[in-house]
């Protein structure tokens, strides 16, 4: 049974995921959550999801379009304060210092008291994990730790550097196997499942998207002993 904890309160909260409704599909309900405890929450998304799309009459340009007004849309019914794009290429994520520094840039500029994102090591699902999640997750814990809260990090990177260091004093990691902590999204997963089906063009059937991720939910609840959960590896960082 998962230690059930609550969410955060009176804290600047920051996800870094890799695609539009990655947020919405692992967190958006403990972030609903916490934002009625007082925090702020803010979504920096690494690629715009144009790789989504089976319409032969798509781009990856039309498609990113797209899903980048429809994360607008989700992070509005969410409560998100603002929604940043890298704009790195949906499926070609690579672990470069360019990416690392982007994400450093974030970090100092927006200075969250906790970050929410993807296990990179004990990934769920298992084996078939999405590589971007992967390697977003992976860069994510570098830029953290140590590279935004060392002063002299990041020197290569103009944008980065111009900035003061910046120190998270806690990251919540997502969509993970080795998940130690629970919590009960109860009072927010309306508004969860309200961000996730602003995501039109990835929603051919909403009804039964509802069921499934009220299904999805109770199972993760269970872990903790809750109605319905979401789960987390938690890392302090000293």
């Amino acid at each position: 049974m998962l230690q059930v904890i609550e969410p955060p309160e009176g804290a600047s909260l920051l996800v870094i995921a890799a695609h539009p409704d990655d947020l919405e599909s692992w967190a958006a309900g403990t972030i609903a959550c916490a934002l009625d405890r007082g925090c702020v929450a803010r979504l920096l998304l690494v690629t715009s999801g144009e790789s989504g799309s089976a319409d032969p009459a798509d781009t990856r340009a039309s498609v990113a379009r797209r899903r980048e007004a429809e994360a607008q849309a989700a992070a509005q019914a969410l409560g998100l304060a603002e929604v940043a794009f890298l704009r790195y290429p949906d499926g070609e994520v690579e672990d470069t210092a360019q990416l690392r520094g982007d994400l450093v840039t974030w970090l100092r500029r927006w200075r969250p008291d906790v970050v929410f994102t993807h296990d990179p090591e004990h990934t769920l699902p298992r084996y078939l994990c999405h590589r971007d999640h992967r390697v977003v997750g992976r860069a994510a814990l570098d830029a953290i730790y140590p590279l935004a809260r060392d002063r002299l990090a990041c020197a290569s990177h103009p944008a980065a550097s111009q900035l003061a260091p910046h120190a998270v004093s806690q990251v919540w990691l997502f969509a993970s196997a080795a998940a130690d902590v629970c919590v009960d999204i109860s009072g927010g997963f309306a508004r969860k499942l309200a961000a996730r089906l602003a995501h039109t063009s990835q929603t051919p059937n909403p009804a039964d998207l509802a069921a499934s991720w009220r299904a999805r939910s109770a199972t993760f609840g269970a872990e903790g002993g809750v109605a319905l959960g979401e789960t987390f590896t938690m890392l302090s960082i000293g």
